[in-house]
């Protein structure tokens, strides 16, 4: 049962990147309004269940503890992985969007066991687990090769193409430093939901300071009338932290995370095959299936072996 929680949660993330994209059409196109928004309605939600589930919202630093700088890097990198998902999705689709961060996961998530980084335990990388980055790297240009489309308005083409593509790889880079920020945080602020509510208080902040620099007006006017999708990406974002921090205990973390990869490879491609939420449509074929399926094993082979 945990297990099927997990890959629910997991299938979450594509919605969270469609919605928040889809909300920026609706304040101005606007990305960092966007997710200026998103942040706070999930930072709102995790306040409410951090002091439900731990009795106490409030982070509980020991006497004593100096926290290093590199902590707060977790709301930064939160911040990057919004506003890349919602800049990559209506240019790469779905199915990329969510492959693509996954490499960038492998790679930083190798390097961070090989040095002990950000306070992570020094775990060998064998040649096991870089086969598995290899097979990952694999099946995502399967995927890649497979996966294509005839061109619609807002694709990107060529050198854009390739830089986005970059951003995506990138974005995943982000998204592993959080997680082993979050996790160190997590021993010192009292919990992993305490750890989860400051990523996204700064990640708020951050926010709210680009918001006021680059689009002041916007942060004054109404979103306009949109789908009721639109809203969930916050929703999204409370409830995919507050099941990690809850899951991993349960089931580890290796288990974990391949959970949520599994459930995210899926959704993704079930959004873009239907052409749900927004997702451009693209139908499903045994080439892009078996570029999925391989990457799963390579994600498989990183985090097990």
């Amino acid at each position: 049962m945990l297990l099927l929680i997990a890959l629910a949660v997991g299938g979450l993330i594509p919605i969270q990147t469609a919605a928040n994209s889809r909300l920026r059409l609706s304040v101005g196109n606007k990305p960092v309004v966007s997710a200026l928004i998103s942040f706070t309605v999930a930072l709102c939600v995790a306040v409410i269940a951090t002091a439900v589930l731990q009795g106490n919202p409030v982070p509980q630093f020991a006497d004593g503890v100096s926290a290093p700088w590199w902590v707060w890097l977790g709301g930064a990198m939160g911040v990057c992985f919004v506003l890349g998902n919602i800049l990559l999705f209506p240019r790469l689709g779905a199915v990329q969007t969510v492959v693509l961060p996954i490499l960038g996961q492998v790679i930083m998530g190798l390097a961070i066991d090989r040095f002990g980084l950000f306070g992570a335990p020094v775990l060998e990388v064998t040649f096991m687990r870089v086969l598995g980055a290899v097979v990952v790297l694999a099946g995502i240009v399967m995927v890649l090769r497979a996966g294509k489309r005839p061109a619609v308005e807002g694709d990107a083409e060529g050198l854009e193409l390739w830089l986005f593509r970059a951003l995506g790889v990138l974005v995943g880079v982000g998204s592993a430093v959080q997680t082993a920020v979050n996790g160190y945080l997590g021993t010192i602020a009292g919990s992993s939901m305490h750890a989860g509510e400051i990523n996204l208080a700064v990640g708020a902040v951050l926010l709210l300071v680009a918001a006021l620099v680059t689009s002041p007006r916007q942060l004054a006017r109404k979103p306009s009338p949109g789908p009721w999708w639109m809203w969930l990406g916050g929703l999204v974002g409370a409830t995919f932290v507050i099941s990690g921090a809850t899951l991993a205990p349960l089931l580890g973390t290796a288990t974990t995370v391949i959970a949520f990869n599994a459930g995210t490879i899926a959704a993704g491609q079930a959004l873009e095959a239907r052409g749900a939420f927004g997702a451009r449509k693209n139908p499903l074929t045994a080439t892009r299936l078996a570029g999925l399926v391989v990457i799963f094993l390579g994600v498989l082979a990183v985090r097990l072996l």
